[in-house]
């Protein structure tokens, strides 16, 4: 008999953060296959019983390719076992989870997708940047600067000229030159509001608060995972409360398989 595969969304990576359902889900894997950024404190909560296979995707430095990965969970299903893919964010969110969950379905694999909570919300909201707030800004995009094949994404770009309107950008700190330069070329505003938030959740988290044509200075500074905001939305850091983390205590004793 076949196994059965959970996506799981992890979300931004405080472990207060994730969802009950998730919580439920680690608690009854045999394997489960994890992505690099996935936080120390989530990691403890796999269970010590649990085979855990480090399968993160870095830039530049990928362990397992796509394919690979997919290879993995159906070989680890088809011998009975519970997989389980852990995911920063949600699973559908620039995470490559709908790859993963077609490839399961075409090979007859039972597949259970668990939302998580994307840092494309949580991460402004975790440094007082509201993505909508009335009067200030009446929509959002989510967007990604960084498509397969390492290849740049700047088709949003006009998305900045609209007014009341919020865009979110993930995996474009390592592109800000070049969104700036395409930014200012279309006549975008350089005093744009933007901001640069890192770490979002975490003990470790940080934020810029920068405009358009200041953004490639202050990107040299920022650490990485980071998601870029642009809009007026960012003005409301200097007033709304930021996120509070709770310190956890860490196992540190998993074994990773290969």
């Amino acid at each position: 008999m076949n196994g059965k595969l959970y996506l799981i969304g992890c979300g931004p990576g405080d472990a207060d953060l994730l969802t009950l359902k998730a919580m439920k889900s680690i608690e009854k894997l045999d394997i489960a296959l994890i992505d690099h950024l996935l936080t120390d404190e989530i990691i403890d909560l796999i269970p010590p019983t649990t085979k855990v296979v480090f399968v993160g995707k870095e830039k530049g430095k990928h362990s397992f390719p796509q394919d690979q990965i997919n290879t993995m969970i159906t070989e680890y299903a088809h011998q009975g076992y519970t997989v389980g893919r852990l995911k920063c964010g949600d699973p559908y969110i620039f995470g490559r989870g709908t790859e993963e969950a077609i490839f399961a379905s075409q090979n007859g694999i039972e597949t259970e997708v668990i939302p998580g909570l994307s840092s494309a919300l949580s991460g402004p909201l975790s440094v007082g940047i509201a993505p909508t707030a009335r009067g200030v800004s009446t929509g959002v995009s989510v967007v990604s600067a960084h498509l397969s094949g390492d290849r740049l994404n700047l088709s949003w770009i006009p998305m900045l000229a609209v007014r009341d309107h919020t865009t979110i950008v993930l995996m474009g700190l390592s592109r800000t030159r070049q969104i700036v330069k395409e930014a200012l070329e279309q006549g975008i505003d350089p005093h744009l509001p933007a901001a640069i938030i890192s770490n979002a959740t975490t003990s470790i988290q940080s934020s810029i608060v920068t405009t358009l044509c200041e953004l490639i200075n202050a990107a040299k500074g920022a650490p990485k995972p980071a998601i870029l905001v642009f809009g007026d939305v960012v003005n409301l850091a200097q007033i709304l409360p930021k996120y509070h983390y709770e310190p956890k205590e860490t196992r540190h004793d998993i074994s990773y398989a290969g």
